[in-house]
């Protein structure tokens, strides 16, 4: 059986590709239509499937331009709310008025820590954007996982690779993580390397020149996930990060990639005992919370630990005498020349007051 494996995932990925590329020459030659929308669209995709932090990133872009006065949404697919295929609104202008089940994780995380910005998800994110633009006169919308989104024309085309897996184990899905050959990242507008601090200055050369063999005019930019916030499951009483300091905990998490949690833990200096790592977007259920609390009572670490991405999906938890608390972490970006350049972009839009 395992003999079929790989001659079928290498079948699998050439169709794939072609497909893709196909797709791809057809939206470039205008075969397949590109719409506009009546305002300005940053996207923010990867080219590999999931790992990159988009979240985050999509919500340090939008939390700027709202500081800076500028009418802002969130566009994203929904991947795997109930509400992918009819659309929904999950945040207005007002609050948050979806759930998790309407929208996924991670347009409800972003909803949550966005006040103000309104959130939609639906495949179509061009009729998403005009609902955008009809209800809330927005300016500018952020296109999450928007990459390969080709039916709608953007401002700005970012694309987040991580520092060290940036193009995933090799191939294109099905055989690797690869949505569309590496050279495709030449339609970027700016590059962002993600995760860069976990890499150190020579790896960060090295792929630099690796990015610059296929597309050397594209600016090149590096971004680190920091810890940030630290908080208890049970009644969201914050705690000092300093807090976590020495104390041994037993981490789980579900993420494409669970060893960055693990590296901000070690960044605050706890000893992690265990790491249960579950798929991503893992839905909880009772006999995996009956689990993570028997491995707590054998290994005996002095609290439990996760991100925010999860604790979403395991709110109303309070296992009896353990601690469960919630990291969350927040995005900056080394070079303000990054800053710079965006905000030239924006001050170029005709929709910003």
């Amino acid at each position: 059986m395992k003999a079929l494996i790989f001659p079928l995932a290498f079948l699998g990925s050439l169709l794939y590709g072609a497909g893709v590329i196909l797709r791809t020459w057809l939206y470039r030659l205008r075969l397949l239509p590109a719409y506009h929308l009546p305002c300005r669209v940053i996207s923010i995709g990867n080219l590999v499937a999931g790992g990159t932090g988009k979240t985050p990133h999509v919500a340090l872009l939008a939390g700027r331009l709202q500081k800076k006065g500028i009418k802002t949404a969130v566009l994203s697919r929904g991947y795997r709310g109930r509400k992918m295929k009819a659309g929904a609104v999950i945040s207005d202008n007002q609050a948050v008025i979806g759930s998790l089940p309407d929208g996924g994780e991670e347009p409800f995380w972003l909803a949550r820590h966005l006040p103000g910005v309104p959130v939609l998800v639906g495949k179509d994110r061009l009729r998403s954007g005009r609902l955008c633009v009809k209800r809330w006169q927005t300016e500018w919308v952020l296109l999450d996982d928007g990459f390969q989104y080709l039916r709608l024309e953007r401002t700005v085309n970012l694309l987040l690779l991580t520092v060290k897996a940036p193009f995933g184990p090799g191939g294109l899905l099905p055989l690797g993580t690869l949505r569309e050959p590496i050279h495709h990242l030449r339609r970027a507008d700016l590059i962002l390397i993600t995760h860069a601090e976990a890499a150190g200055p020579l790896e960060k050369k090295d792929l630099l020149k690796r990015i610059r063999k296929i597309s050397p005019e594209v600016p090149v930019f590096f971004s680190d996930h920091w810890p940030a916030r630290l908080w208890n499951l049970a009644d969201r009483t914050p705690r000092p990060l300093s807090w976590l300091q020495g104390k041994k905990v037993l981490a789980f998490c579900g993420l494409a990639q669970p060893d960055s949690f693990a590296f901000s833990l070690r960044q605050l200096k706890s000893e992690i005992v265990h790491l249960a790592v579950f798929p991503d977007h893992y839905a909880y259920d009772q006999k995996d919370k009956e689990k993570l609390a028997n491995l707590a009572r054998s290994l005996k670490p002095d609290l439990l630990i996760t991100t925010e991405k999860d604790a979403l999906k395991i709110e109303g938890w309070n296992p009896e005498q353990e601690l469960v608390l919630v990291l969350g972490i927040e995005i900056q970006i080394q070079e303000p020349a990054f800053w710079d350049l965006l905000d030239r972009k924006i001050a170029d839009s005709p929709n910003v007051a």
